[in-house]
């Protein structure tokens, strides 16, 4: 029986961990009351060796019930309060020398084991036994039962050694659980870490851009997830007459479900882009949304973002409840936010039963003006005074870097945001993109 409670599959939970413990203990009072019950006989100590007949038929039945039982603060209880009466009738009969005393401080360590996570009815009881036990150290009980002052020194010293052994024992035990949970832990750790990188593998591969071109346009982009697996989605739509939009949307958490996801809606903003190029981009984010909302069904991540339609110089933006786009104009040298235009807020993607409104905007750009698109991974990011990137930091930067090619722009941005993180770790994925006029 005690085998079987030492199995990986038991030992990762607590109340695997607590029966194992319970069903340790509760067998080593058997096996104790077994042997005092024998003794007392021999010594002729009736009225313990009658009280043990009682003490052996109760632990056997504790016994059974254990691997019954959901909790065993009950069990526990009943089994503290014998072992409480057994040991102060024991004293009472052979004298405080014998040392009785030490098992009652042995059962009020262990509830912390025992009761999972009933902590507070085990702050209470070991606060109960520790008093029984210091009050038993002030109260000297004589011998009623006059034996040999040997067999007075045995039980003194059993009882000692055995309430000390029994502690290390179960310290030893329960420190046998920690290392067979944390190897386990372990290997569950190191399988998911290999299902991570071969997910963000497979996500890396799926959205494999090389040498994009898009005619008029310089573009570079840039993206770090958090965790191998990103949530942030940047996508180019290409058709035979070459690249004719872009997208960068972010979902809602981290990790694999959020990288999950991506790849969902990567399918349907490129085929509903590609399909409904005779309507406004306003219209064709309104079907992304509803296939969204039909496709992924009860996941809970939703996502913002922002789709472009590339028109020669003209650039039609639909913005769905990302961080406003940031356009820098060559002719007076300066960035500025493109805010969100309509007269209502556009929304987010993915939301069931949420009212959303998108409208689309026409930016026309000359040679040297360009448009920054990121993710909040990027904007959000914040020095160690608490200062926000896009505060002030963010638009300083891309006036400062406007003359550089947009690949060099892209890389000193990203120098200057480490820098401005001063060795803080980011806390989301994040994505750049930078289109120039050309």
């Amino acid at each position: 029986m005690l085998f079987n409670l030492i199995n990986q599959e038991k030992l990762s939970t607590p109340h695997g961990r607590s029966e194992l413990i319970a069903f340790f203990t509760t067998f080593f009072a058997l096996i104790y009351h077994i042997a005092v019950l024998i003794i007392f006989g021999v010594l002729h100590v009736y009225p313990m060796f009658f009280f043990n007949i009682f003490s052996v038929s109760l632990f056997t039945v504790l016994l059974i019930l254990i691997p019954k039982h959901q909790s065993y603060v009950l069990l526990y209880l009943i089994a503290s309060v014998e072992v409480t009466i057994h040991q102060i009738f024991a004293e009472y009969c052979l004298g405080s020398y014998t040392s009785f005393k030490f098992f009652i401080f042995l059962i009020g360590t262990l509830p912390y084991l025992i009761f999972e996570k009933d902590f507070k009815i085990s702050a209470v009881f070991t606060a109960i036994t520790t008093l029984i036990f210091f009050t038993l150290c002030f109260v000297h009980f004589q011998t009623r039962y006059i034996q040999h002052p040997n067999v007075l020194l045995s039980f003194r010293m059993v009882n000692v050694i055995l309430s000390l052994t029994m502690i290390i024992v179960v310290i030893l035990l329960y420190t046998y659980v920690v290392h067979t949970v944390e190897e386990e832990l372990k290997k569950h750790g190191d399988n998911l870490e290999k299902e991570i990188r071969l997910a963000a593998f497979i996500q890396q591969n799926f959205y494999r851009h090389d040498n994009v071109e898009i005619e008029g346009w310089e573009i570079a982009y840039y993206n770090r997830p958090l965790a191998g697996v990103s949530g942030d989605l940047y996508d180019f739509y290409e058709t035979n007459d070459g690249v004719k939009g872009l997208g960068i949307f972010d979902v809602s958490g981290h990790g694999i479900s959020s990288g999950l996801v991506t790849m969902l809606v990567k399918n349907i903003i490129q085929q509903e882009f590609n399909n409904l190029k005779d309507l406004e981009l306003w219209e064709v984010m309104n079907t992304i949304n509803d296939r969204v909302i039909a496709e992924k069904g009860k996941i809970q991540n939703y996502l913002t973002g922002i789709l472009i339609r590339i028109k020669g110089n003209q650039l039609e933006i639909v913005n769905a409840g990302h961080p406003y786009p940031i356009v820098y104009r060559k002719q007076n040298e300066k960035a500025s936010f493109i805010e969100k235009a309509g007269e209502y807020p556009g929304g987010s993607i993915g939301i069931a039963g949420f009212p959303v409104y998108y409208y689309s905007q026409f930016v026309t750009f000359a040679r040297g003006d360009e448009i920054v698109l990121y993710t909040d991974g990027i904007s959000d990011s914040e020095n160690h005074e608490g200062e926000r990137f896009i505060t002030r930091a963010f638009m300083e930067q891309i006036d400062a870097t406007a003359l550089l090619p947009v690949n060099e722009q892209v890389k000193a941005i990203n120098r200057y945001l480490k820098q401005f993180r001063s060795g803080k770790e980011i806390n989301d994925d994040m994505t750049m993109i930078i289109m120039r006029k050309k």
